[in-house]
Protein backbone atom coordinates (compact mmCIF):
# COMPACT_ATOMS: atom_id res chain seq x y z
CA UNK A 1 0.00 0.00 0.00
CA UNK A 2 2.73 2.45 1.08
CA UNK A 3 4.59 2.05 -2.51
CA UNK A 4 1.53 2.31 -4.57
CA UNK A 5 0.53 5.49 -2.48
CA UNK A 6 3.63 6.76 -2.86
CA UNK A 7 3.85 6.21 -6.62
CA UNK A 8 0.57 7.96 -7.13
CA UNK A 9 1.55 11.08 -5.20
CA UNK A 10 4.78 11.53 -7.28
CA UNK A 11 3.20 10.73 -10.01
CA UNK A 12 -0.12 13.12 -9.67
CA UNK A 13 2.84 15.46 -8.07
CA UNK A 14 4.94 15.52 -11.34
CA UNK A 15 1.85 16.06 -13.52
CA UNK A 16 1.25 19.22 -11.98
CA UNK A 17 -1.91 18.09 -10.68
CA UNK A 18 -4.08 20.92 -8.69
CA UNK A 19 -2.99 20.47 -4.96
CA UNK A 20 -0.97 16.97 -5.72
CA UNK A 21 1.88 17.74 -3.57
CA UNK A 22 0.16 18.32 -0.26
CA UNK A 23 -0.51 16.74 2.47
CA UNK A 24 -3.86 15.67 2.40
CA UNK A 25 -3.82 14.46 -1.20
CA UNK A 26 -1.12 12.01 0.14
CA UNK A 27 -3.85 11.12 3.09
CA UNK A 28 -6.30 10.80 0.66
CA UNK A 29 -4.81 8.39 -1.10
CA UNK A 30 -3.58 6.48 1.43
CA UNK A 31 -7.09 5.94 2.82
CA UNK A 32 -8.21 5.18 -0.97
CA UNK A 33 -5.13 1.95 -1.20
CA UNK A 34 -6.73 1.41 2.46
CA UNK A 35 -9.77 0.16 1.32
CA UNK A 36 -9.07 -0.93 -2.18
CA UNK A 37 -6.62 -3.43 -0.55
CA UNK A 38 -9.67 -4.72 1.34
CA UNK A 39 -7.61 -4.34 4.78
CA UNK A 40 -9.95 -4.36 7.65
CA UNK A 41 -10.91 -3.21 11.67
CA UNK A 42 -9.52 -5.83 13.28
CA UNK A 43 -6.37 -5.10 16.09
CA UNK A 44 -3.03 -5.58 13.58
CA UNK A 45 -5.11 -3.60 11.06
CA UNK A 46 -5.78 -1.02 12.59
CA UNK A 47 -2.34 -0.72 13.80
CA UNK A 48 -0.81 -0.89 10.71
CA UNK A 49 -2.89 2.00 9.73
CA UNK A 50 -2.16 4.39 11.98
CA UNK A 51 1.76 3.37 11.30
CA UNK A 52 1.61 4.10 7.62
CA UNK A 53 -0.54 7.33 8.98
CA UNK A 54 2.25 8.63 11.03
CA UNK A 55 4.87 7.28 8.65
CA UNK A 56 3.45 9.33 5.48
CA UNK A 57 3.07 12.46 7.80
CA UNK A 58 7.10 12.14 8.68
CA UNK A 59 7.67 11.33 4.83
CA UNK A 60 5.76 14.24 3.51
CA UNK A 61 7.60 16.48 6.19
CA UNK A 62 11.11 15.35 5.19
CA UNK A 63 10.04 15.65 1.29
CA UNK A 64 8.84 19.48 1.83
CA UNK A 65 11.91 20.71 3.56
CA UNK A 66 14.83 18.13 1.02
CA UNK A 67 15.03 20.34 -1.96
CA UNK A 68 15.03 17.29 -3.91
CA UNK A 69 12.35 17.22 -6.32
CA UNK A 70 11.04 13.81 -8.07
CA UNK A 71 11.79 13.53 -11.61
CA UNK A 72 10.56 10.39 -12.39
CA UNK A 73 8.78 7.64 -10.41
CA UNK A 74 8.44 3.68 -11.18
CA UNK A 75 10.76 4.59 -13.72
CA UNK A 76 11.68 1.43 -16.01
CA UNK A 77 14.66 -0.07 -17.04
CA UNK A 78 15.78 -2.30 -19.47
CA UNK A 79 19.93 -3.12 -20.45
CA UNK A 80 21.73 -6.26 -21.19
CA UNK A 81 24.49 -7.94 -19.34
CA UNK A 82 26.47 -10.68 -21.31
CA UNK A 83 23.71 -12.52 -22.56
CA UNK A 84 21.19 -11.44 -19.79
CA UNK A 85 18.49 -8.99 -19.93
CA UNK A 86 18.10 -6.76 -16.94
CA UNK A 87 14.75 -5.22 -16.57
CA UNK A 88 13.03 -3.81 -13.63
CA UNK A 89 11.86 -0.11 -12.32
CA UNK A 90 13.33 2.21 -9.95
CA UNK A 91 10.80 3.84 -6.97
CA UNK A 92 11.96 7.28 -7.67
CA UNK A 93 14.69 8.99 -8.93
CA UNK A 94 15.33 12.69 -7.53
CA UNK A 95 16.89 15.70 -9.40
CA UNK A 96 19.04 16.73 -6.59
CA UNK A 97 19.24 20.38 -6.22
CA UNK A 98 23.06 21.04 -6.42
CA UNK A 99 22.92 18.66 -9.83
CA UNK A 100 22.68 14.64 -10.22
CA UNK A 101 20.52 12.11 -9.26
CA UNK A 102 18.99 9.95 -6.60
CA UNK A 103 18.19 6.71 -7.36
CA UNK A 104 15.27 5.76 -4.38
CA UNK A 105 14.28 2.17 -3.76
CA UNK A 106 11.63 2.69 -0.94
CA UNK A 107 11.18 -0.09 1.76
CA UNK A 108 8.50 -1.19 5.12
CA UNK A 109 10.45 -3.49 6.70
CA UNK A 110 13.66 -2.68 9.51
CA UNK A 111 15.97 -0.66 8.28
CA UNK A 112 19.74 -2.18 7.55
CA UNK A 113 22.49 -0.32 8.97
CA UNK A 114 25.25 1.34 6.26
CA UNK A 115 27.82 -1.22 6.93
CA UNK A 116 25.24 -4.42 5.99
CA UNK A 117 24.99 -2.69 2.41
CA UNK A 118 28.24 -2.17 1.72
CA UNK A 119 27.90 -5.25 -0.71
CA UNK A 120 24.51 -4.19 -1.65
CA UNK A 121 23.72 -5.45 -5.68
CA UNK A 122 19.86 -3.93 -6.18
CA UNK A 123 21.33 0.07 -5.91
CA UNK A 124 24.75 -1.44 -8.12
CA UNK A 125 22.14 -2.49 -11.16
CA UNK A 126 19.80 0.39 -10.33
CA UNK A 127 23.35 2.74 -10.86
CA UNK A 128 24.24 0.03 -13.87
CA UNK A 129 20.53 0.94 -15.19
CA UNK A 130 20.57 4.69 -14.95
CA UNK A 131 23.67 4.63 -16.95
CA UNK A 132 23.14 2.20 -19.44
CA UNK A 133 19.68 3.25 -19.99
CA UNK A 134 18.94 6.70 -19.00
CA UNK A 135 22.86 7.66 -19.92
CA UNK A 136 22.97 9.53 -15.65
CA UNK A 137 26.48 8.92 -14.74
CA UNK A 138 27.54 8.51 -11.23
CA UNK A 139 23.72 8.83 -9.80
CA UNK A 140 23.75 8.23 -5.56
CA UNK A 141 21.30 5.99 -4.09
CA UNK A 142 19.40 5.19 -1.06
CA UNK A 143 17.22 2.76 0.35
CA UNK A 144 14.38 5.03 2.39
CA UNK A 145 12.96 2.87 4.94
CA UNK A 146 9.82 4.92 4.89
CA UNK A 147 8.58 3.10 8.21
CA UNK A 148 11.25 4.11 10.24
CA UNK A 149 11.67 7.08 8.41
CA UNK A 150 14.63 6.39 7.55
CA UNK A 151 17.29 6.92 4.45
CA UNK A 152 20.18 5.26 4.41
CA UNK A 153 22.74 6.00 1.56
CA UNK A 154 24.31 2.89 -0.32
CA UNK A 155 27.87 4.30 -1.88
CA UNK A 156 28.40 2.77 -5.34
CA UNK A 157 32.44 1.60 -5.69
CA UNK A 158 34.27 1.22 -8.61
CA UNK A 159 34.15 -2.05 -8.91
CA UNK A 160 30.32 -1.80 -9.22
CA UNK A 161 29.84 -3.05 -13.03
CA UNK A 162 32.56 -6.22 -12.28
CA UNK A 163 30.20 -7.24 -9.18
CA UNK A 164 27.02 -7.06 -10.45
CA UNK A 165 28.03 -8.96 -13.38
CA UNK A 166 29.37 -12.15 -11.61
CA UNK A 167 26.21 -11.72 -9.79
CA UNK A 168 24.11 -12.22 -13.13
CA UNK A 169 26.11 -14.64 -14.97
CA UNK A 170 26.31 -16.83 -12.05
Amino acid sequence: VIHQVLERFHGQEAAGEADAGSLERLMDLFAAAWRRSGFGESDDELQFRERGIEALRRYHARISSSGASPRWVERKFDFQIGPHHLRGRVDRVDQLPGGGYELIDYKTGDPKPERELEGDVQLAIYRLAAREAWRLDGAAGSYWYVLADQKVAVGGSPDDLERVESVVLE
